[in-house]
C-alpha cells in the first residue's frame, strides 16, 4: 500500500515538472511574441518547480532499495594511507615506459647483450625457429 503511494507521488510531481517545463517554454515564447525582454520566470512556475522536484526527490528515495548502513572500519587505529593502500593495483610495468625513446635504446642494448651471451654460451635465443633446425626434423613417411 504504501509503496503505491509513493509511485503515485513520484508520478505527479514528474508529470508537473514536466508541466513547469511547458509552462516555461510557453511564458518565453509569450514574451518574443510581445516582444518584451525576458526577466524572470513567473511566481508560480518558480513554486510550482521547486515543489515538484522536492515531492519527486522524496518519492523516489522510499521506491528506491532501502538505504544500507556504512560499515565501520575493523581496525579504527588505521590511517587513512593504510586504509586506502591497495598494493594489488600498484604496478610500475606500463605503456609509458615503451614510449620514451630511451626505453628503445636500452631494450636494443639489452638485446645485444643477450645475444652476445647467447653466441657465448653457445646456446640459443630461446626462440623456436632457432632451436629446432631444419636438418634435425624428422619426416613421418619414412
Amino acid at each position: 500500500m504504501a509503496s503505491t503511494i509513493y509511485r503515485l507521488i513520484t508520478i505527479v510531481s514528474l508529470l508537473s515538472l514536466l508541466h513547469c517545463a511547458y509552462s516555461a517554454a510557453q511564458h518565453r515564447f509569450y514574451l518574443r511574441l510581445t516582444e518584451q525582454p525576458f526577466v524572470n520566470l513567473p511566481a508560480d512556475v518558480v513554486a510550482q518547480t521547486v515543489i515538484s522536484l522536492i515531492a519527486l526527490i522524496y518519492g523516489t528515495s522510499f521506491l528506491a532499495n532501502p538505504f544500507l548502513y556504512i560499515k565501520q572500519d575493523q581496525h579504527p587505529e588505521r590511517t587513512c594511507d593504510e586504509a586506502l593502500n591497495c598494493p594489488s593495483f600498484i604496478t610500475f610495468d606500463n605503456r609509458t615506459k615503451a614510449m620514451s625513446p630511451e626505453f628503445s635504446m636500452l631494450r636494443a642494448l639489452k638485446q645485444q647483450q643477450r645475444s652476445q651471451e647467447n653466441v657465448s654460451r653457445g646456446t640459443h635465443s630461446g626462440r623456436v625457429s632457432e632451436a629446432v633446425a631444419p636438418s634435425e626434423t624428422v619426416d613421418s613417411h619414412e
